[in-house]
């Protein structure tokens, strides 16, 4: 078989050294050119590549795709153009597994916000519970990376990861939440969740179940199915700040953090996985207690002088950078945004600004989205970041908090949100030290 893996970032190249050896014929191809070191592996390995999608892409018989990778791209031109079977990591390392270990159980989390601190929070219920259990996929581990013989595979599956795969088939699918996102990337928004939708409607079409936010009902049509028993609601009424109750089940939960308004949707999607998985209220209950939040997610990061910094560097969209925002209601804090906006209507996110928060610092591309809004002098606009933290003394005070969750993409001015997370923090760390040495 002649594959070819269309787009070289962090789950292809992992892939490609997993396959390089079998009897299949393997290709590389994507729109630029690949570095000096990727040549020469390349070469050493015997793989043909190319810098613009052409014949290799053409030619091959499967194409298994990047997750970046546009419907509207000219790789997918040429997929769908001459009518090119394909995939992509996940779904292919899925099968993989499947082949030999037939009673793995995988559980899928989706959705447009909290995907990696619900997919982390599971599995590190599950681990507590069951140790041989893989956590990964789009948060950073591929799932080609992953044992072939163990019991449970934890993977975050993006829109994009789904839209590329045909029947990957969790025997959980989670939906967290639904908001408009990547709407640079799908067609349009009935696009972005229909797409969403049919990583559920395969669980519950092979036999597994889906635990959906009942928020979301209104943007799908799967709550229509008959199967009560394959389809599950939760919402953030089962958590009253001690436990979350599910079916007359109560899990204890003594973890500060989740008491962030932000957290509670991922919280309660977690408790009510681990719950239909069987492991015990007190056993979620002990793994609970002991989760610690992903890096750039909220992340508390310093105080300084009575001040406290929250880094949420990963909060790429509006409805994310909202609920950030929405859990400082009643406290002191001045917002920064940031980044590439992603088509949104980021009103709702402005309003709740305009009404609770100290001063809005803006950098970036953000400012010429926000330039088509009305805005008050609470919104103050800079060129980076380091200009930002060059003027927060001139508006913070004691007891303040500074919450950087910018609501736009990152490649603007950085190569990922991570890079921009970690800038935010040496310019905290920079704070510090200037405020330690003049005392």
């Amino acid at each position: 078989m002649k594959i070819c893996l269309v787009g070289y970032g962090i789950s292809n190249k992992d892939l490609l050294n997993k396959i390089k050896n079998s009897k299949d014929e393997i290709f590389v191809s994507q729109n630029r050119d690949f570095s000096k070191e990727e040549k020469i592996f390349f070469e050493a390995n015997n793989i043909k590549y190319e810098i613009e999608h052409g014949d290799l892409l053409k030619k091959c018989d499967l194409a298994i795709v990047s997750p970046g990778i546009s419907p509207q791209s000219d790789a997918a031109k040429i997929i769908f153009d001459y009518n090119i079977n394909y995939t992509t990591e996940v779904e292919y390392s899925w099968q993989l597994i499947k082949k030999v270990n037939k009673e793995s159980i995988f559980i899928a989390i989706t959705g447009t916000d909290g995907k990696s601190t619900t997919t982390s929070l599971i599995g590190h219920i599950l681990k507590h519970y069951e140790p041989l259990t893989f956590v990964g996929g789009n948060l950073g581990i591929p799932l080609i990376n992953a044992q072939d013989d163990l019991q449970n595979y934890v993977v975050e599956v993006s829109s994009f990861q789904i839209f590329w795969s045909k029947i990957f088939s969790p025997e959980i699918s989670v939906l967290i939440n639904l908001a408009p996102d990547h709407l640079n990337w799908h067609h349009d928004l009935k696009d972005y969740y229909s797409t969403k939708e049919k990583l559920l409607r395969r669980s519950v079409d092979n036999g597994g179940i889906a635990i959906v936010n009942e928020d979301a009902k209104n943007n799908l049509t799967i709550h229509e199915h008959k199967n009560e028993n394959s389809l599950l609601f939760f919402s953030k009424d089962m958590f009253d700040g001690k436990y979350v109750t599910y079916k007359n089940k109560n899990v204890k939960i003594d973890n500060d953090i989740f008491m962030l308004d932000i957290l509670k949707e991922d919280l309660i999607a977690a408790v009510v996985t681990s719950l239909n998985l069987g492991i015990p209220e007190n056993l979620i209950s002990e793994a609970v207690s002991s989760f610690k939040p992903l890096k750039y997610r909220l992340e508390f990061v310093d105080e300084i002088n009575k001040i406290k910094f929250y880094n949420d560097s990963k909060a790429t969209n509006a409805h994310s950078a909202y609920n950030a925002y929405k859990s400082f209601r009643g406290k002191k804090y001045i917002a920064i945004l940031g980044g590439i906006p992603k088509n949104e209507d980021l009103s709702s996110l402005l309003n709740e600004l305009d009404q609770y928060a100290k001063a809005v610092f803006v950098f970036g591309k953000m400012r010429d989205e926000l330039i088509k809004y009305s805005l008050d002098d609470k919104f103050i606009f800079y060129d980076n970041l380091e200009d930002v933290f060059l003027h927060l003394p001139e508006f913070w005070e004691p007891n303040d908090n500074i919450v950087f969750s910018p609501a736009g993409a990152s490649f603007d001015l950085y190569n990922n949100f991570e890079e921009r997370g970690k800038h935010f923090e040496f310019l905290v760390n920079k704070l510090r030290k200037l405020y330690y040495e003049s005392f």
